[in-house]
């Protein structure tokens, strides 16, 4: 079970990376390569493995101190991923707006995560 959730872990990790990545599509870089514009395009499959495979290790981990830290960063992903169903009946500026603000939350609550996690 362990090696299963810390595969469930880096899986994890990687996911948002790549899901950390998209701003870089419009850039010049990414134009010139078509392996990274590649890694890049199924931006929303990666959020969306990013959401079960969280959840698999939150489930694995079990009942830990930094619990409830996770599952407030799993809540964020989920509520990203409910307004990114929304992307169409919105205003893409506003729309981006939301979607920025709430993945640099998620961010910000993965961190605080995995420091709760290693300190305890």
């Amino acid at each position: 079970m362990r090696i299963l959730n810390s595969t469930m872990t880096l899986v994890s990790l990687i996911l948002l990376l790549l899901c950390l990545l998209a701003p870089l599509r419009k850039s010049r870089m990414a134009r010139k390569h078509r392996l990274l514009q590649a890694v890049i395009k199924p931006h929303t499959i990666y959020g969306i493995l990013l959401l079960v495979t969280s959840l698999v290790h939150g489930i694995l981990s079990g009942n830990k101190p930094a619990m409830i830290s996770g599952k407030l960063a799993w809540l964020c992903l989920l509520i990203l991923l409910i307004f990114s169903g929304f992307k169409g009946r919105m205003k893409t500026s506003n729309w981006l707006k939301i979607h920025r603000v709430l993945s640099v939350l998620l961010c910000l609550m993965i961190v605080v995560h995995i420091v709760h996690a290693v300190m305890i």
